[in-house]
């Protein structure tokens, strides 16, 4: 196949194939021959379809969730001191149950409008590809909804049981110090 120009046209490197420009294409048996097997139709094209979309959430990595492994240090000092400091220990210990309770309550809180948004999102859909990536985000974000439940029960687990510890000192050294304030030393 060997393609000739017209001779207005003096550049070689362009090329029109239009026929208005008059371009001929004439064949030659020293060129081998192109043998097309199939033709694709517009049908053809038409039923290719997109399989996915949008991807879903990637799976939440599994933590393993550990306490907080508070080692309580030793009070040492003067008797009085140690009162005082196991008061302000104790007073400490409750702050911050009180805090993990607050952390925990707005990650339930946000896990659960993410949740309700996703779901009302889900509802108005129509490719079920879809549907299928917004359940799983769903299932996803309800399981780190129920993987934070149970870090705030171990951390709480944890926290009480200091405080408890705590709460046993501070009476036992009450306690004591009750018998020395009732001895009358003279000196």
């Amino acid at each position: 196949m060997v393609i000739t120009m017209p001779k207005n046209n003096q550049n070689p490197k362009y090329l029109n194939f239009e026929e208005d420009m008059g371009i001929y294409v004439k064949e030659d048996d020293d060129l081998p021959r192109v043998r097309i097997e199939r033709e694709i139709t517009k049908d053809e094209i038409e039923k290719v379809k997109k399989v996915f979309s949008r991807t879903a959430t990637p799976p939440l990595m599994d933590e393993d969730a550990e306490p907080l492994e508070r080692e309580t240090p030793k009070i040492v000092g003067s008797l009085f001191d140690r009162i005082t400091f196991l008061k302000e220990r104790i007073a400490e210990t409750n702050k911050m149950m009180e805090l993990r309770k607050g952390i925990h309550g707005d990650m339930i809180k946000e896990i659960e409008v993410d949740v309700k948004e996703k779901e009302d999102i889900e509802k108005r859909m129509v490719d079920m590809t879809d549907k299928r990536n917004f359940k799983m985000d769903i299932s996803a974000l309800r399981k780190e909804g129920r993987a934070e439940t149970v870090r705030f029960w171990k951390d709480m687990l944890e926290l009480k049981t200091e405080l408890q510890e705590l709460l046993e000192q501070y009476k036992t050294e009450t306690k004591i110090v009750d018998i020395f304030k009732d001895i009358d030393v003279k000196i």
